[in-house]
């Protein structure tokens, strides 16, 4: 990889990764400034006031008994992937089809770099950025809870929260670089990218909120995520070793076919 290219990248897009963490600290903030664990109960009932469907398909189902599960499911449950989400689509497609499409890549390509350091380097810069954002989130997580709440806070339990959250954003986003690899058209790279990571998130929440289509989440990748589970001590070894095969395998994709592939510019 070449660390000029990737350094150029970052300062293309650290703005949207500002944006992105900030919304996310500010939500992390509320949630946390929300919680009194001498008065869940209360906590709880403002859940009853919402129809059963509508809670399980937003991933708020469960009784919560302390600060890690109720961030599992008031945090974790929806936004902590519908945010990043969101933040993928963008940056996968900026990463390269955007690049082909606007000409960038035409200077990029008069360089002594390979095609191949090109995009490797552009992949990387990809699963860094959401490595980044996640630990980000995660020291601002324990950070804001030792001051609201000092002690309440599971330390290992949201540390191996944020860690299978991060490894399913990032097989999110190679799920869009490979689109924005396949496509030189940023509106063909946009559109699968963020119509196949869209449409898991649906099938998702679909599945959550019937029973009767339970099918749709057990074939979503976010079907595999249950975060409040995972504070429970529920394992997560095969599922994160699974988000990263996937990572491996796209990233891999990915790069073979923009090699071979031809470029109009």
């Amino acid at each position: 990889m070449s660390m000029t290219l990737f350094f150029k990248t970052l300062k293309r897009n650290y703005k949207l990764f500002i944006i992105f963490y900030a919304v996310l600290a500010m939500y992390l903030v509320m949630m946390a400034s929300m919680f009194d664990p001498n008065d869940i109960d209360a906590l709880m009932s403002m859940l009853e006031l919402m129809p059963t469907e509508l809670l399980n398909a937003m991933g708020f189902a469960g009784i919560v008994t302390n600060l890690v599960e109720y961030l599992a499911s008031w945090l974790y449950g929806m936004l902590m992937v519908g945010f990043p989400l969101v933040y993928c689509i963008i940056l996968g497609n900026r990463l390269v089809a955007k690049m082909v499409d606007d000409g960038s890549f035409s200077f990029l390509l008069s360089t002594p770099l390979s095609r191949t350091k090109i995009i490797i380097t552009q992949g990387v810069y990809a699963l860094v950025s959401v490595f980044a954002l996640f630990t980000l989130v995660f020291a601002t997580g324990v950070g804001v809870c030792a001051m609201m709440l000092p002690g309440s806070l599971d330390v290992h339990a949201f540390f191996l929260l944020n860690l299978t959250t991060m490894l399913l954003n990032m097989a999110v986003i190679m799920i869009t670089f490979f689109f924005s690899c396949l496509f030189s058209d940023a509106k063909y790279s946009v559109g699968l990218g963020s119509g196949v990571t869209i449409m898991f998130l649906l099938m998702n929440m679909l599945g959550g909120a019937s029973a009767d289509a339970r099918i749709l989440k057990d074939l979503s990748i976010y079907g595999l995520y249950d975060p409040l589970e995972l504070v429970r001590g529920q394992s997560m070894l095969w599922i994160n070793l699974f988000f990263i095969g996937m990572i491996v395998v796209l990233f891999a994709a990915g790069i073979l076919i923009f090699r071979k592939k031809q470029l109009t510019i």
